[in-house]
């Protein structure tokens, strides 16, 4: 570092060199003023090999893009925001973030602390904004060039539990290098391996019929833990979709289907591991079972996995289970299972398409090294309920908070810090949420990314709430329903963004194959007809499982 250079120029340097130190590959950028030194710095780092940048327009953007980038790659990734309200939008971002347990590191440009409360403009109080949903947040002095503390902070994003953290950093003017002093050539990382938190397994006696539930989660060893204790104990797997459980022996394909009808085998215990509980069917089984025990993953969030409060013990890693071997148990989940497909099978087998037959044919249409980011609301809990099991197809979601908002960007980043094709399954009004993530400029590197957009003219899944009963269809639509009226194929062509709009699932398997094939970001719009038809098919399948 050229030590002559002005005040910003310096430590914005001392930033830049304590993210590459710290694993850091990418970073997204939102243009600004005040936030020009970071910018600056980081495309010299770009400039010599040792980053990526990504740069966005809408703060809210940049957050959801950097949270996909580090959620793949499992490194952290800085967005660089200006001050003012540009930081009040990484909110939402940070948020899913934190209970995630996503490293992302928010580098938030500020005026001098003289300027702030004084009605200087774009000036807000920024530093500790977010509140609890950063592991750890520091305010850097404007006559600061040095970066131990700034280290400290970089670091926290990883070590222990991962999650995202602040370094609102103030910048006096001038905020660009001099002329004698522009170049500048980063320190290329000497990165050591950063070691896990140690954990001791536990042995516990449970009664014989058992299930596990898994959920959310990013831990691949317990999960392949947990697939060996299940084939060791005959026990059936129940598996949300990002749980990345659906390839193995012991997966059922449709359990909360079979606990929704009321069919399931009667269970003594629970093993919940990762972010469980898409279903309320899932939910009551928690409440009512005799024994629930929980694993809080080593690389989750802070968050005890304990949704409704049932947990009798929660374990750092997949215990030693002792119990007796039900020779019988695996097979009674298997056969109920099977019956349940066959109700599936017949339920979604016309080719026009429905929010359900849409999912799952995604869901099987996909390759083995292929990967899917599925939204909330109705697309994952398609995918819960009538998806197969199946080998390959890595899964993503936004599970911490649950959110609609943000999944196109967020998505995004998820095929750039991979590079592999990957599809968003998404809804009508999580794409209009986040039309923003459309808005590329000219020469930003684009993944392999095709949006599925299950189009029902508004939210559906409201229809099986308790709103969606005859009781309340006076305001029902206005304030539930909120059809939207827009042809979403239109709006992402008028970005620039090749789109088709399908009715069928043939025309629907020509656009998968055609997208694949044509690089950067596609939309394809699904028609899945009128929503309380969609309903009315949900229960008739839950009906007939029961039944048959």
């Amino acid at each position: 570092m050229t030590s002559n250079a002005n005040t910003a120029t310096q430590l914005a340097r001392a930033i830049v060199q304590s993210c590459l130190n710290s694993g850091v590959e990418y970073v997204v950028i939102s243009p600004g003023s005040r936030n020009a030194p970071l910018s600056w710095a980081f495309a010299q780092a770009e400039k010599a090999g040792l980053v990526k940048i990504q740069v966005r327009i809408d703060e809210r953007d940049a957050g959801f893009l950097a949270l996909g980038i580090a959620k793949a790659t499992k490194k952290p990734v800085p967005v660089v925001v200006t001050s003012g309200s540009a930081v009040a939008n990484l909110m939402p971002a940070i948020v899913e973030a934190f209970h995630s347990a996503v490293p992302v590191i928010v580098l938030s440009a500020d005026r001098p602390e003289s300027a702030r409360g004084n009605s200087a403009p774009q000036t807000i109080k920024q530093f500790g904004i977010f509140g609890t949903f950063v592991k750890s947040a520091i305010d850097v002095s404007s006559e600061k060039t040095e970066a131990s503390d700034i280290d400290e902070a970089v670091n926290s994003s990883i070590l222990d539990r991962p999650g995202p953290v602040q370094v609102n950093v103030q910048f006096d003017l001038p905020l660009l290098p001099d002329k004698e002093h522009l170049n500048w050539q980063p320190t290329a990382p000497n990165l050591g391996w950063h070691s896990k938190p140690k954990v001791t397994k536990k042995q516990i006696e449970v009664a014989a019929r058992g299930i596990f539930i898994v959920g959310d989660n990013s831990d691949v060893e317990q999960v392949e833990e947990l697939n060996k204790v299940s084939q060791k104990l005959g026990w059936p797997i129940i598996w949300e979709p990002s749980a990345n459980a659906h390839g193995f022996e012991n997966s059922i394909s449709h359990g909360v289907l079979l606990l929704q009808a009321g069919i399931a085998p009667e269970v003594d215990v629970v093993v919940t591991f990762g972010t469980v509980g898409l279903s309320r069917a899932i939910l009551g089984l928690l409440k009512s079972v005799p024994t629930h025990l929980a694993i809080h993953s080593s690389i989750a969030g802070t968050d005890i996995p304990n949704p409704v409060s049932s947990a009798k013990e929660i374990f750092d890693c997949v215990p030693i289970i002792e119990t007796e071997f039900d020779p019988e148990w695996l097979g009674l989940w298997q056969s109920l299972d099977h019956k349940a497909s066959a109700v599936i099978a017949t339920a979604l087998s016309p080719d026009t398409l429905t929010g359900p037959s849409a999912a799952q044919f995604v869901w099987q249409q996909l390759g083995l090294d292929d990967q899917l980011f599925v939204a909330a609301s109705w697309p994952v809990r398609h995918l819960e309920a009538y998806a197969e099991k199946r080998q390959g197809l890595n899964v993503f979601g936004n599970r911490g908070a649950n959110g609609i908002d943000g999944l196109i960007s967020t998505a995004d980043g998820v095929g750039l810090g991979t590079n592999k094709r990957t599809v968003l399954l998404m809804g009508d009004i999580a794409f209009l949420h986040d039309l923003g993530g459309l808005n590329l400029g000219e020469g930003q590197v684009q993944p392999n990314l095709t949006i599925v957009v299950l189009d029902n003219n508004g939210s559906g899944i409201f229809s099986q709430l308790e709103q969606g009963a005859d009781e309340f269809k006076e305001h029902y639509e206005k304030v539930f329903g909120t059809p939207h009226g827009k042809d979403l194929w239109v709006i992402a062509e008028s970005l620039g963004i090749p789109a088709k709009q399908v009715t069928s699932k043939t025309e629907l398997k020509f656009a998968l194959e055609s997208f694949a094939k044509t690089p950067g970001i596609k939309v394809i719009v699904c028609l899945t007809g009128d929503r309380s038809a969609e309903n009315d098919l949900i229960k008739q399948i839950i009906t007939q499982v029961r039944t048959s």
